[in-house]
């Protein structure tokens, strides 16, 4: 049966639903909707406004973009959750291996570290960058409608899909509490007290001190594989196709990378698995995505100009 990449990306978000209340289920977690009624809200208005530019007052532009934002909202809510679930299973820690094999590939986290500590306007600008991923997932599908490249951002979505369904079972069991319980530099003895870490949300699901999960503080409780290296190169990939904009893209995601060892404590091999799963996820999506139809969408420049020279053409017969 034909189906269409908008179709595919619905899907892909219905068996994420599916596979998060499955799991919530099973691990005896629910999600505390009082916390953040403006979720279901803000999906349930980007709908709405979609299905307002796509029957009512008709711009299959708006249409569109609002359409992939609430898909984008409804995979990363779904993927988050995921991970909650994934945490409370109660695999243990594999810090140490995870540890010894940075140590084995020749991987040495302090030097690293300190080679930023070094360079506080480097360690600033990967800073930044590092805390760009989350804003990608609205400047990146702007960017890309801009561009008129509509397939593309289906693609991205879709790529994005898979990978954080694949990272939450991985992460079942590979759980970590990051490399902070390993940072060895002279100057730091101890994590600071304003310092993230995930570990006292994830002790308490491990515990079961926490079953109702809060929509108004969602957390990144994955180590491996790295799922900051997995949205950059995705974002990345995606970017590369627009010109001069591609190439900034580029330098942004892959200073969010070097940036998750410092930034995000991740171990070095967290970003080997995020590179994996990132491949995985972009073959798969490419392959997906060309076996579904086009969706209705407007043409692109190229298309266009084609359109107007058949026009003419028939006009001059």
């Amino acid at each position: 049966m034909a189906y269409t990449r908008a179709t595919l990306i619905w899907f892909l978000i219905g068996v994420m639903a599916v596979l998060t209340v499955a799991s919530f289920v099973l691990t005896g977690l629910t999600v505390n909707l009082a916390s953040n009624p403006w979720v279901g809200l803000s999906v349930g208005g980007i709908l709405a406004t979609s299905f307002f530019y796509r029957y009512w007052r008709l711009n299959p532009h708006l249409s569109a973009l609002t359409e992939a934002a609430a898909q984008l909202l409804l995979i990363l809510l779904f993927g988050i959750l995921l991970t909650y679930a994934a945490v409370a299973v109660k695999f243990p820690y594999v810090d140490a291996e995870l540890y010894a094999i940075d140590n084995a590939i020749g991987f040495d986290r302090h030097t690293y570290l300190k080679f930023f500590a070094d360079r506080p306007w480097l360690s600033k600008t990967v800073e930044v960058a590092y805390f760009c991923m989350l804003p990608q997932f609205a400047l990146v599908p702007a960017v890309m409608f801009f561009a008129k490249k509509f397939e593309r951002v289906q693609r991205m979505i879709v790529a994005i899909a898979l990978s954080l369904v694949v990272t939450a079972l991985i992460s079942i069991v590979t759980p970590s509490l990051t490399a902070f319980v390993h940072v060895d530099l002279a100057q730091v003895t101890a994590v600071p007290a304003d310092v993230y870490t995930p570990a006292p949300t994830m002790e308490a699901l491990r515990s079961g001190t926490m079953r109702a999960i809060p929509l108004n503080h969602l957390e990144g409780l994955v180590s491996f594989p790295s799922f900051h290296t997995t949205a950059a190169l995705i974002f990345a990939w995606t970017l590369l196709t627009v010109r001069y904009i591609g190439l900034v893209g580029i330098l942004i995601n892959f200073a969010l990378i070097a940036a998750t060892p410092v930034i995000g404590a991740h171990y070095f091999v967290d970003l080997v698995g995020g590179f994996a799963v990132a491949f995985a996820a972009m073959v798969a999506s490419q392959w997906l995505c060309r076996r579904a139809k086009a969706d209705a969408l407007p043409a692109t420049g190229t298309d266009t100009a084609r359109s107007d020279l058949a026009g003419s053409a028939q006009a001059s017969i």
